[in-house]
């Protein structure tokens, strides 16, 4: 068995890291939402049951318990962190003898090293810590990251252009991720090297704002059902994805409105030309109308419920497959 403890505040930065060791399939725990003692008692009594149980149907398995901001270091009652020492007790003594094919993840934004669940885990845990610095520090990572996920993308900066792309895109992981996808589109399957020039051309200043999901919000332009609902399940499960893919949609479809009625004077070249391809998909009445459901359904799902994903894919596939003559 592996046992995985992923730490830090940056919620995508942690869930890439936690998502590039799940294997075979991967069950959720998400304590996002669980304020008091009672709630988090429960969650850890899932995730205890989970660890316990090996995979059955499949030769791999992995627990993914996310947004434990419980964890020593953040604020949690006395029983709590009883329950979460024995918990590391049990998974320090039983690892090891832990059926092969068998991850268990535990993410959170913080943990207290001296902590005695800390030092239990440690034991048999590959611990990765994501932690906060001096904004020097944070832009030197940011750069690393940049390369990196450029490298995966079969990309590499040219000299000095990451810590330009940096400059423009910001420090947040979410970003760094959509704009190097866009980067990749953009140059062809070719090319190796982004130049300076190619980020003053395509990368989007201040990303970290306000990030897109390109591969989603391209589906949608292109009214590709499958493919959408495909780019989608890459991000179900990041904390609030309801609210924050609701979100994006709207802001796509208020932008290709925008494009339909005033033009592309001002825009980003390439998102201007991508639009302007979208475009002739979408009668002016079918992009309102999306607009709006979606800005009613951001509302829902803020307010908070249970089915607020399944209630964006809903949504989602009937603006899309909703098509009326142009």
């Amino acid at each position: 068995m592996s046992v995985h403890v992923i730490i830090g505040e940056d919620d995508c930065l942690v869930s890439e890291a936690a998502k590039k060791v799940c294997v075979g399939t991967v069950e959720v725990i998400d304590s996002v939402s669980s304020t008091n003692a009672d709630q988090q008692l429960a969650d850890i009594r899932r995730a205890d049951a989970a660890f316990s149980t090996p995979p059955f149907l499949e030769p791999e398995k992995t627990t993914w318990w996310k947004n434990v901001h419980f964890l020593p270091g953040g604020r949690a009652a006395e029983e709590v962190k009883k329950a979460l020492e024995k918990f590391a007790e049990k998974i320090s003594s039983s690892a090891a003898t832990m059926p092969e094919g068998q991850n268990f993840i535990i993410s959170g934004p913080h943990l207290l090293k001296t902590s005695v669940f800390s030092k239990k885990i440690s034991a048999v845990a590959q611990i990765s810590l994501f932690a906060s610095g001096k904004p020097w520090e944070l832009r030197r990572m940011a750069v690393a990251r940049a390369e990196e996920y450029a490298k995966e993308s079969g990309l590499q900066f040219s000299p000095g252009t990451a810590e330009k792309f940096i400059s423009v895109v910001g420090i947040d992981t979410r970003s760094i991720l959509s704009e190097i996808a866009k980067m990749r589109e953009y140059l062809g399957p070719n090319a190796k090297v982004i130049s300076s020039d190619d980020i003053d051309e395509i990368t989007s200043p201040g990303a970290r704002n306000d990030p897109e999901i390109w591969s989603v919000t391209d589906a949608i332009g292109e009214r590709n059902a499958s493919v959408a609902l495909s780019a989608i399940k890459k991000f179900e499960l990041e904390t609030g994805f309801a609210v924050f893919m609701s979100g994006v949609i709207e802001k796509f479809f208020r932008q290709l409105i925008d494009v339909k009625t005033n033009g592309t004077a001002g825009m980003n070249p390439f998102v201007a030309r991508k639009n302007e391809g979208f475009l002739k998909n979408w009668s002016l009445m079918e992009l309102r109308v999306a607009r709006a459901r979606f800005l009613a359904l951001r509302e829902k799902v803020v307010s908070g419920t249970e089915a607020g994903g399944a209630l964006v894919v809903t949504e989602l596939l009937r603006a899309i497959r909703k098509r009326s003559p142009q």
